[in-house]
């Protein structure tokens, strides 16, 4: 392994990432000025639909792409990427026709049928999305990451722009059209995106029979992750729809309870994810590497220990920086000085987004998926439960729903760690 250009990699996507990252904090900001905290509550609402919906895509494919790349054949590079566009293609003539089908009966059962535009326009997300996740995965197992990464500047610059433009072109919408807008922009700079990657890299031809033989694999590796991201996504997009009701229930009204939505999911928790930023392409790089050094068990000990010291310093000074400057997000960024307390109590579970990322990653790199799979699924019910408990409790409401994921992040922590120590336990015997 080339340490000098995984650190280049690493850095460079890192510098990418976090100027994506800012730009998609600047998005927040700007949308929840435009928007409201209220209509913000009805953006996050119809997010968390639209992540259920392509999780089934851009879940386990770029995974299991990746990794079957890095370990095929010179001459057989290309084969793993032909299978899963094949594969996004029957998916999403099955899905797209059925999403428009079910999205009135979907915004009937969220309790808002405001949402109804966003569904609709999130749609051609589906293949958009599944076809990124593909090329993606190509270029993370070929090592070129640098096509991927500047794939998604480039859609979060054209996002801001498209979003922006719409917002002030068409202000005199109603409501449910208004906080649709930003879905539109969102599927049209994606396009663009994709475009990017397509023009940018050399595909080798082959015929349907010759990549025909990884399709069963490919299914195969990445239908856990994708089961695992949906159940995930599923009790998230619950639990967006429980907080509200919950909150509801602990005393506020309607449009506060929506309004503590769009806070928490909003503004707050973008923020949170912010030290992913670095985590992200460190195991973007990392992945392909520990799938190669998986029969290794002194170099895959080397690279896991450099991945964890690399991610305990950005992790914590993360959380420590947010905690610190919480009163400037809120009062400045946000110009919501309710934010301040949140943002406080919020900031530890920084550490745990961060760490949770990596050490699932690494797992999904081994072939773990299944683990991944029962590890998630876990923790999300976790704090589903928790989070229907506690948010409903006047002591408690918001900071209850906050404790509720810190405790399912913590649990999804500790069982990872328990699956790495235990294979190698079994690798020295």
């Amino acid at each position: 392994m080339n340490l000098s250009n995984a650190k280049k990699q690493t850095f460079f996507l890192t510098f990418i990432n976090s100027v994506v990252r800012a730009l998609g904090l600047l998005l927040r900001v700007i949308l929840s000025r435009l928007l409201g905290a209220e209509l913000m509550g009805i953006t996050e609402l119809a997010q968390s639909i639209h992540m259920l919906v392509i999780t089934p895509l851009t879940a386990g494919l770029p995974v299991a792409v990746s990794r079957m790349t890095a370990r095929a054949p010179k001459t057989e590079k290309s084969y793993p990427l032909h299978a899963g566009i094949q594969l996004v293609r029957y998916a999403s003539a099955v899905m797209i026709p059925l999403f428009w089908f079910l999205a009135p009966v979907i915004s009937k059962l969220m309790g808002d049928i405001r949402v109804l535009p966003s569904l609709w326009f999130s749609s051609p997300c589906i293949f958009i999305l599944g076809y990124s996740a593909v090329y993606n995965g190509y270029c993370y197992g070929m090592e070129c990451s640098h096509y991927p990464a500047i794939s998604e500047l480039i859609e979060q610059l054209l996002r801001l722009a498209f979003t922006v433009l719409l917002m002030r072109g068409f202000q005199y919408l109603t409501a449910p059209w208004f906080a649709a807008l930003p879905v539109l922009a969102t599927s049209l700079a994606e396009i663009i995106g994709l475009f990017y990657v397509i023009k940018s890299i050399y595909i080798a031809p082959c015929f349907a029979y010759e990549s025909h033989k990884y399709q069963k694999p490919l299914l195969k590796l990445a239908l856990p992750s994708t089961f695992s991201r949906i159940i995930q996504t599923f009790f998230r997009s619950m639990m967006s729809i429980f907080i509200p009701y919950r909150l509801q229930a602990s005393g506020l009204m309607a449009a506060e309870a929506t309004a503590q939505l769009g806070m928490l999911n909003g503004m707050v928790m973008p923020v949170l994810m912010l030290p992913c930023v670095f985590t992200s392409a460190l195991s973007m790089v990392a992945l392909p590497k520990l799938a190669k050094a998986e029969d290794k068990p002194k170099e895959f000990q080397r690279l896991f220990g450099l991945c964890i010291a690399a991610c305990l310093p950005f992790s914590v000074i993360g959380a420590c920086c947010i905690f610190l400057f919480s009163p400037v997000l809120s009062n400045i960024i946000y110009r919501l000085p309710e934010l301040t307390i949140l943002f406080k109590l919020c900031a530890p579970m920084t550490v745990l987004f961060a760490f949770n990322h990596l050490i699932a990653s690494i797992l999904s790199a081994l072939g773990y998926q299944k683990s991944n799979m029962y590890i998630s699924v876990s923790s999300s019910l976790i704090s589903l439960v928790l989070t229907y408990w506690l948010a409903a409790r006047p002591e408690f409401r918001i900071r209850g729903i906050v404790w509720a994921q810190m405790i399912g992040q913590g649990v999804s922590l500790l069982f990872c760690l328990w699956v790495l120590f235990r294979r190698r336990r079994l690798q020295t015997r």
